[in-house]
């Protein structure tokens, strides 16, 4: 079992030991097993080497970059390693599913595979030792015929296994012998049988510690005070509540002290003087760099034994400091920085700040809730100036075991980890577990069992209550009083099925956005860029409880262009008529269409879908299908599957013209004459024998409709003319091979088979006019008597556009494209190609509107 292995990394971030389920980790194992473990197939031990070097770089590669992986724990580990130059040709076997998050369930695998290589090569090493004693004909009467290797193994593992008495002929010399201690990974464990009882297990390991944050913005603070002007005004508040105050120069303020000090007859072993950050001030004598302290507004005389002594450690030198005990530890700092007069801005070093038991401090926090021996002795900080490639400190991690009943609740693990006193200098009086995998506080009362559901193995973390934060999570008029982790992101809040469920939210957390409510008035819409922020980020923006509310994220998507509008709203109960406000269109010839089935929706109607298309009235279609069914409204490049996607009871064929049923994947706009007039459909229960699919060169799909076997090939070209706009006169129809056919025949006369009969249609025309509007190419084919007037309605035709509108379009010719030519209608296409120098069968055109050609 991989578990076996787990004590190596216990030391390792909780957010990149999650398990893999189990149809990702079967597929690891199968990948895994079939890359690197051989089944009988004779191996050199040079490939065994190999292939341990690679797993080996490997994992000292994902060690190196573990800290990241624990930073974007939810990324893909694959893609992780791209980014961090990791070439090794384990990266390409791995599925791309696995996440940083997976890192040590993976580690754990690639150790595993490494030992079961290890052995494989000592199987062939003990061949090797074997034929080497046999060449000398030595009998080595103690040699036993049992791998040596299979002490280290365990029993329950199932591995690759050689017979170690199979004869050879290869020669080796002990220049070939394997040097063990460099490549097999040697047992941490005595073989010998222990008895003892381990209270708890302390796993030691040397890195190197990231720069301090806290002691960094100390520093930036302390520069800050540095550099502004000292104040003049200052105010003293003496033991009786009475308040002096002095408008002089720093210089001249500790003279007023001492003169304080004089009149109220203060003694000086006794009696103090504390600044605004609760700290001593020594106004008897300058500091040791013969300069005042930054001198702060406020100032207070207190008794001298309300002070804690504070011992700072720096380089063998000790500085002593007294303070409040409500005085914070970035006071402290902030004062010791300013004293030193140094900048700490070395740049191959950094510092970190250490409490008397040599533990990292990592957050601020008052004086007296640092460890001290007793009451009277001091507190004790050291600051270590360390250098960012060396391994500067020792992580100690912490782990026990104890085997409980699967009906205990949490309330009882509770109770009996305090029994252990772990954490006896804390303040807390319980704990928080926090379920890491699902990213929940667990309730007291919840058992052992409910909390592992269907997993093997969970992990828990015993949380600080001082790293936890009540927040409000709503939906419409639905709150939720939620703890959570302050380090959590906001992300997770949209990722957890469990407040979905308390919020009876039945949504997908793909259609959710958050809303940062700060203040009834001010509503804060979250980016993804805001959403990987902390929520400990937006407690700190507001002064009461954390309130986010879960929106639904209409995305809208204008049919023009594409670009996309995301509107958030609190529930679904508003009409798409109150959405269109919202984005502020109340034009009437604008309408909101469905992004699954192109349907333009009822203004009146809620909100079903979170997709949804924005479209101008000249881009849909009416569609009527019998005269018993109410009239829908599409997209014009709606499919006819989109009518059956949105007409779910419609159970029979829609046929068009009586005669012919068109394939689903038909587009509406083929069916349109004008844009205003309506697109009408029939439905019939009768299946049409013949499929009939045509193809033109022209066009950039095909069109596949049934029909009886009855219709003739003319009707067949009537159709297809019909649909794609063309004019008839200038097509016929063939076989695929090219074969002309009679339009009077029948399809069955044609083809004995028509359940698929293939046809195309062919362009006789002498040349072809490309006409260019609007970033689309319209192919209008041409005889040489062909007057321009009929080719422009024929392209308006093609575009649906009214042929009342003609005289507002003009033809560019560019057959010079630095010197484009606007040409009369009257024309016929044999005029302009008699005038070119080159007797091309295409000519192109620009289809302009004439108030653009004037402007």
């Amino acid at each position: 079992s991989i578990y076996n292995f787990q004590h190596a990394f216990i030391n390792v971030s909780h957010l990149i030991n999650v398990p893999l389920d189990k149809q990702l980790s079967d597929e690891l194992d199968h990948i895994l097993k079939s890359s690197f473990i051989s089944s009988n197939d004779p191996t050199k031990k040079e490939e065994f080497q190999a292939q341990i070097r690679m797993i080996t770089g490997f994992l000292n590669d994902l060690k190196e970059i573990e800290d990241s992986l624990a930073r974007q724990w939810t990324d893909s580990l694959v893609e992780t390693c791209e980014i961090f130059c990791i070439e090794n040709p384990i990266v390409e076997l791995l599925p791309k599913e696995i996440k940083c998050k997976n890192y040590i369930p993976l580690c754990l695998r690639m150790i595993k595979i490494r030992s079961q290589l290890q052995e494989q090569m000592i199987d062939i090493e003990e061949k090797t030792i074997d034929l080497w004693n046999a060449h000398f004909d030595i009998q080595d009467i103690n040699q036993s015929n049992e791998n040596s290797f299979q002490v280290f193994r365990y029993k329950d593992d199932s591995l690759s296994s050689f017979d170690t008495n199979q004869s050879s002929t290869i020669e080796t010399t002990s220049a070939d012998l394997i040097d063990w201690w460099e490549i097999i990974d040697m047992p941490s464990k005595s073989q010998a049988v222990d008895d003892r009882t381990s209270l708890f297990t302390l796993k030691i390991t040397s890195i190197s510690l990231s720069p301090s944050v806290l002691f960094e913005n100390c520093r930036k603070q302390a520069e800050q005070w540095a550099s502004k002007i000292p104040n003049s005004r200052l105010v003293v508040t003496l033991k009786d509540g009475k308040q002096a105050k002095y408008f002089c120069k720093p210089e001249k303020f500790y003279q007023k002290l001492k003169k304080i000090f004089e009149e109220k007859k203060y003694d000086h072993d006794t009696t103090a003087v504390i600044d605004s950050n609760q700290l001593f001030v020594d106004f008897m004598k300058l500091n040791d760099k013969n300069s005042l302290p930054i001198i702060v507004s406020e100032y207070y005389v207190v008794e001298k034994q309300l002070l804690i002594p504070i011992l700072l450690e720096y380089e063998n030198n000790q500085f002593k400091y007294f303070a409040k005990a409500t005085a914070t530890l970035s006071s402290i700092l902030n004062r010791f920085i300013l004293d030193q007069q140094w900048k700490f801005t070395s740049p191959q070093n950094y510092f970190n700040v250490f409490d008397s038991l040599g533990r990292y401090i990592s957050e601020d926090s008052p004086i007296n809730k640092m460890y001290r021996y007793n009451g009277q002795s001091p507190v004790h900080l050291q600051i270590l100036q360390c250098n960012q490639d060396e391994k500067n400190v020792c992580e100690v991690s912490l782990t026990m075991s104890q085997y409980f009943n699967q009906a205990t609740t949490w309330k009882q693990i509770d109770t009996w980890s305090k029994t252990l006193h772990i954490n006896a200098e804390s303040t807390t009086d319980r704990y928080n577990f926090w379920n890491i995998e699902q990213q929940y506080i667990i309730d007291e009362n919840e058992t052992l069992s409910f909390t592992l559901g269907e997993a093997e193995s969970i992990n828990v973390d015993a949380i600080n209550e001082e790293n936890m934060i009540d927040i409000i999570l709503s939906y419409d008029k639905t709150n939720q009083k939620i703890r959570i982790l302050k380090s959590c992101i906001a992300q997770s809040l949209l990722n957890n099925s469990k407040y979905f469920k308390q919020l009876d939210l039945k949504i997908s957390p793909e259609d959710c956005t958050l809303i940062f409510v700060s203040n009834e008035s001010e509503r804060q819409i979250l980016e993804k860029k805001d959403m990987k922020n902390p929520i400990s980020y937006y407690a700190s923006m507001t002064d009461s409880l954390v309130h986010f509310e879960i929106s639904l994220l209409i995305q809208i998507v204008q049919y023009d262009n594409q670009k996309e509008i995301s509107i958030p709203v609190s529930h679904r109960n508003i009409t798409l008529q109150q959405l269109l406000e919202m984005i502020e269109i109340n034009d009437s010839h604008t309408y909101l269409a469905s992004y699954e089935t192109k349907m333009i929706l009822s203004e009146l109607s809620t909100i079903n879908e979170t997709k949804i298309f924005l479209v101008k009235e000249h881009q849909t279609c009416l569609i009527t299908i019998e005269e018993n069914m109410k009239n829908q409204r599409y997209i014009t490049n709606a499919s006819i599957n989109d009518i059956y996607k949105q007409n779910k009871n419609i159970d029979q064929y829609l046929i068009y013209e009586h005669d012919f049923i068109p394939s689903r994947e038909t587009l509406l706009s083929l069916f349109l004459c004008t844009v205003n007039s309506p697109i009408k459909f029939n439905l019939t229960y009768q299946k049409l024998q013949a499929n009939v699919t045509v193809t033109n060169d022209e066009e950039k799909s095909s069109i596949a409709f049934q029909c009886a076997p009855s219709t003739t090939v003319g009707r067949v070209h009537q159709i297809v003319c019909q649909l794609w706009k063309l004019n008839a006169q200038f097509y016929h129809l063939s076989l695929s091979d090219d074969t002309n056919i009679d339009e009077e025949c029948s399809l069955n006369d044609i083809c004995e088979y028509i359940n698929d009969l293939q046809l195309k249609l062919i362009s006789i025309a002498d040349v072809k006019c490309a006409i260019n509007y609007q970033n689309e190419i319209v192919m209008i084919p041409a005889l040489n008597e062909t007057i321009l007037s009929s080719i422009m309605k024929d392209t308006l035709r093609k575009l649906v556009i009214p042929f009342d509108d003609i005289d507002r379009f003009e033809f560019i010719l560019l057959d010079d494209m630095k010197n484009p030519i606007n040409v009369d209608l009257d024309l016929i296409i044999n005029d302009i190609r008699s005038n070119s120098s080159t007797q091309f069968d295409t000519i192109s055109f620009l289809l302009k509107k004439s108030k653009e050609i004037e402007d």
